[in-house]
Formats: C-alpha cells, sequence, structure tokens
C-alpha cells in the first residue's frame, strides 16, 4: 500500500468517524431531550458538540470527491488530488469544529513537559511537511518554512513595532470584550489564569513565549501560508487555541493571525513574525505578573 493510499484512508477514515460520532451525540441528544432527560441548557450545549463534528466528518468526506476538490481549488489555492492536502483539510475542519462545539472551562495547569509533549511533534511535522530529506534537502526545507534572514535591513524595527501594535489591539478587543459579554470575558481570563498558573515568573514566561513563537509561526505562518493563504492560515491558528471555545479571544487570535500573516508575506520571512510573537506574549506574560 502507497503512502497516498494511506494518507487518504487516514483522512476518509477520521471524517467518517467524526460524521458518525456527530451523529451519534446530536440523535442521542434529540432522544434525551424528547424524554425530558436533559435540560434545554444542556440540550445546546450537546447538540453545539455533534453538530459541528458532523458537517466537519460530512465535508471531509465530499472532499475526497475529485470535483469538489477541483471546485475548491478555483477559490482557494489548493492542489486537487493531492493526499497531503486532504488530509490537511480534514484535520483544519475537524479543528474549527472542536472550536466551535468547545466551552470556555478551565483544565489542568499546563507544565513545560506538556508543551514539549504539544510543540515538539508540531514542529516536527512542519519539517516532514514540506519534504525535509524527501522531496526537499534540510536548506530547502528551511527556506520553504520561511527560517531565513529577512528581505528587509530593518525588519527588526517592524517586528518590534508590531509588538505594540499587537498589544494595542489586543486591550481594545477585550475592552470591546469586557462590555459586550463580561461573564464570557471573566471565564476565558480564570481558564487562562489556570492553564498557566505554573508559568508564573520571568523565565518561564520567556520560555512559553519563546516556544510558543517558534512553534506556531513555524507551523502556521511557515508550513501552512504560502498553501492557504493569510485567512484560511489564520482561521486554523485562531482554531489551535482550543481553550478559548468561540469568543472575542478567538477573535484576537485570529486578527493576531492576520497581523502575524502580513508580517511574513512582506518579510519573505517567519523570523520578524516569531519576534513580534515572542515579543507579545512575552509583554502580556509580565504585564499579567506586574498586575497580581
Amino acid at each position: 500500500m502507497t503512502a497516498r493510499m494511506i494518507t487518504l484512508i487516514v483522512g476518509g477514515g477520521m471524517s467518517a468517524i467524526a460524521l458518525l460520532a456527530g451523529l451519534l451525540v446530536a440523535v442521542n441528544n434529540v432522544a434525551q431531550y424528547a424524554v425530558g432527560a436533559v435540560r434545554p441548557e444542556q440540550f445546546r450545549t450537546n447538540e453545539l458538540l455533534g453538530i459541528p463534528l458532523t458537517i466537519a466528518g460530512a465535508l471531509g468526506l465530499l472532499y475526497l470527491w475529485p470535483p469538489v476538490q477541483r471546485a475548491v481549488a478555483r477559490a482557494i489555492p489548493l492542489r486537487p488530488g493531492s493526499p497531503v492536502i486532504y488530509l490537511t483539510v480534514v484535520l483544519g475542519l475537524l479543528l474549527v469544529a472542536q472550536q466551535v462545539g468547545a466551552q470556555v472551562q478551565p483544565g489542568p495547569p499546563l507544565t513545560i513537559g506538556d508543551l514539549l509533549a504539544q510543540d515538539i511533534p508540531l514542529l516536527i511535522l512542519c519539517f516532514v511537511g514540506v519534504g525535509v530529506f524527501v522531496r526537499r534537502s534540510p536548506r530547502r526545507a528551511f527556506e520553504r518554512l520561511g527560517l531565513l534572514a529577512p528581505r528587509q535591513r530593518r525588519w527588526w524595527l517592524v517586528a518590534v513595532l508590531g509588538i505594540g501594535v499587537f498589544i494595542a489591539v489586543a486591550f481594545a478587543i477585550e475592552a470591546v470584550a469586557n462590555v459586550v459579554s463580561p461573564s464570557q470575558q471573566k471565564q476565558v481570563t480564570d481558564v487562562t489564569t489556570v492553564l498557566f498558573s505554573h508559568f508564573n515568573n520571568p523565565a518561564a514566561i520567556i520560555f512559553l513565549g519563546v516556544l510558543a513563537a517558534v512553534v506556531e509561526e513555524t507551523l502556521f505562518r511557515g508550513a501552512l501560508l504560502p498553501r492557504f493563504g493569510i485567512v484560511i492560515s489564520s482561521v486554523l491558528f485562531a482554531a489551535l487555541h482550543t481553550q478559548y471555545a468561540v469568543s472575542f479571544a478567538t477573535l484576537e487570535v485570529f486578527v493576531l493571525g492576520l497581523g502575524l500573516g502580513w508580517l511574513r508575506v512582506r518579510a519573505g520571512s517567519i523570523v520578524p513574525g516569531m519576534v513580534t510573537h515572542a515579543g507579545y506574549d512575552i509583554a502580556v506574560g509580565f504585564l499579567s505578573l506586574i498586575a497580581k
């Protein structure tokens, strides 16, 4: 069995499982609601889990059909017939479905080990995805991922200014969120506080900021943006931050993704975006530390 067939089977299998699981959740939820076993608010919560999963699975299976791939390719620069693109689309659909169905709720605090276990495979996936040692030499793989010197000589100035702009945008969105949806904004703040409670000293904050910047910029602006464009890569970037569910924090991440994507395109490199991303995360971390 070829790698192409395996990739298509994996993507199709994931889509089929998502479709069946979503239908099962939705149908079971309706049946329980009909007999009064669940309350209306719980019914809505369950449907928000089942329906997006069903739609994502159905779209993933539909995208297996070559005419659909060709139709999508006319609107989005995706190569029809590519198993890697197909698997990426399926994973993207499932990420978005998870984001739509997620609820803002606290989880256990993250540790450095958790972050490394989560991020190192993503970094490896970036290089595997661009064909390092297969279609590209390590040097070409670095170039494809944007890990090269920026075109502008004063790129660092743009990157540093970007930190300030991002902080201003983030505070503006949070100010709106505090007015429009204060309870949800408080939930997001509480979740973030619990999730990163172990990163409560300068060294840990710097480590967290640098790690997130290196991995996320390599993945979203390095591997995905050249193929999917700024908007779609930013949607996937926001979808990865599932701890925020669908909230103003999601919008904040999406807007930051657009800005980082613009930096990537303008500089021809992900290095300025890494600096801006790391600087922003570190600045926000220090501001939170000072505010305590």
